[in-house]
């Protein structure tokens, strides 16, 4: 038989207890003024006497919804539209400064770039993530919930006009320009200024690496923004720079300048930089630095740039509208075949055959990316240039290896090696490379008619059958630059 348990002897029923409160006595419910929530209640004093006899208890402030509106951001600007202008005028500075070193007005680009080089002191010294001048203001969400769900999860597209790292690329790009001048023309450079261009290369790298740790970027709140391309792009060539630095310092074997004494951080952007580096960064030094590791750092940068570039010849979707504050012209292109030139420039003065012949192949995958109807003779020259440097390595160490075993050149086992086969084919595309630039109509062709002697010269020397080795060293010949008794250009 089922038992009931029995009523309350009230006329109303009683609604039931709230669980987990300190005070669960029914009390009269009033209308919430949500327009009201925003004022801070009074708070009542706790009684002494805590029975059940006394309605005596707390009243909870109770925090708004949060607003779009809010900011997760630690400063507040109260003059942000003074800070946008400041920030449109170091892109406009900047641009000026880029379009006149692209003109190889070294006088006039070096006063610009001390400019901007002034205006990035001030942003270094105010903020210490200068995104906040630009970066799309982030609302602030609620704590997230132990479960998100699937729409949560998926993230909006970036539309912000500007990448984060914006102010830290044109930094580093500005210290790098700079160098590139100072490296050209040293008397351009101030008594208060530093007069190595490595000292300009190197701070470049803690700009970018600093610009790479920002808050904004890991700490995974926000819109995903697009990495810059253009930073990764011109990263890589500062290392390429710093490893031709180290090579130079390795063959007169001498030891690196110390680092400068800067002055207070108000007085010097170097020391600002110093200021503001990454607790856990380790500086490069040219003492301990090794080209190919510096290398292979720039190749990771050069692949993060490639594959984020635009393939037509428009600015990016992240990048500023065209304007007086837009950089020059964008060309798929003249960037690869820059990065290409660069790369094949510190690759020929490497120590190491088989260094040279890696980056050498690297360079001409590279320009390989350019599309045919860019393929230029000045191209095909370069390229001819990649397996010229691959070739000579090659067969540079086939002869080295002989001479320590004791071979004669004359030995056929030398020229059946996979080595020697590796050469010839290397050899051969140069070969190849510079009869097709010489035929479409080369800026020097006396230049290219010496790289195709050198090839035509270097393959007979890796040539088996007798006979195509004299006929080798005769079209070497014909071209006004060997002489068949000395076999040398």
């Amino acid at each position: 038989m089922l038992s009931c348990r029995p009523l309350l002897p009230l006329d109303v029923p009683v609604a039931p207890r709230p669980r987990g409160l300190w005070k669960g006595r029914g009390r009269k419910r009033q209308s919430c003024d949500w327009d009201n929530l925003n004022q801070r209640p009074a708070k009542r004093h706790r009684s002494e006497d805590t029975s059940d006899d006394e309605d005596s208890y707390y009243l909870v402030e109770i925090t708004p919804e949060p607003s779009p509106k809010m900011e997760t951001e630690d400063e507040c600007f109260d003059d942000q539209v003074e800070t946008v202008e400041d920030w449109e005028d170091l892109k406009t500075a900047f641009a000026s400064a880029a379009e006149q070193y692209e003109n190889d007005n070294a006088a006039e680009t070096i006063q610009l770039l001390r400019g901007v080089l002034k205006l990035c002191h001030r942003f270094l010294l105010l903020y210490q993530d200068p995104s906040v001048l630009y970066a799309q203001p982030r609302p602030k969400s609620p704590e997230s919930p132990a479960f998100p769900s699937i729409s949560s999860r998926l993230r909006k597209k970036c539309k912000c006009r500007e990448t984060p790292t914006a102010f830290h690329s044109i930094l580093g790009t500005t210290l790098f320009l700079f160098g590139n001048i100072l490296a050209q023309d040293p008397s351009l450079v101030l008594p208060d200024e530093p007069s190595t261009p490595v000292t300009y290369y190197l701070n470049a790298l803690d700009v970018f690496e600093m610009g790479d740790a920002l808050p904004s970027r890991t700490s995974g709140r926000g819109c995903e923004a697009p990495e810059d391309w253009r930073m990764n792009v011109v990263w890589g060539r500062v290392l390429l720079c710093v490893a031709d630095a180290a090579m130079a310092q390795q063959r007169t074997n001498t030891r690196a300048p110390p680092e400068p004494k800067w002055p207070s951080p108000e007085a010097s952007v170097f020391a600002a930089i110093k200021m503001r580096r990454s607790p856990g960064s380790r500086p490069i030094s040219l003492d301990s630095a090794i080209p190919h590791e510096l290398l292979l750092v720039a190749m990771d940068h050069f692949a993060r740039g490639i594959f984020l570039m635009p393939h037509n010849n428009v600015p990016s979707t992240t990048a500023p509208s065209r304007s007086k504050t837009s950089l020059p012209p964008f060309s798929r292109a003249a960037e690869l075949f820059t990065i290409a030139l660069e790369v094949l420039a510190v690759a020929e003065r490497l120590p190491s055959a088989s260094e040279r012949m890696r980056w050498a192949s690297w360079a001409d995958t590279v320009l390989g990316q350019i599309p045919t109807q860019a393929q230029t003779a000045l191209v095909a020259c370069v390229r001819g240039r990649c397996w010229l440097v691959y070739g000579s390595a090659n067969a540079e160490a086939i002869e080295d290896a002989g001479e320590a075993k004791g071979w004669d050149m004359e030995d056929a086992e030398i020229f059946d090696s996979e080595d020697a086969q590796d050469a010839r084919e290397g050899l051969e595309r140069a070969i190849g490379f510079f009869e097709r630039a010489i035929s479409d109509g080369g800026e020097s062709e006396d230049e290219l008619q010496a790289f195709l002697a050198e090839a035509l010269l270097t393959l007979a020397n890796v040539t088996k059958d007798e006979g195509t080795r004299e006929e080798l060293y005769k079209r070497a010949q014909s071209l006004g630059c060997v002489a068949l008794d000395a076999m040398e250009c």
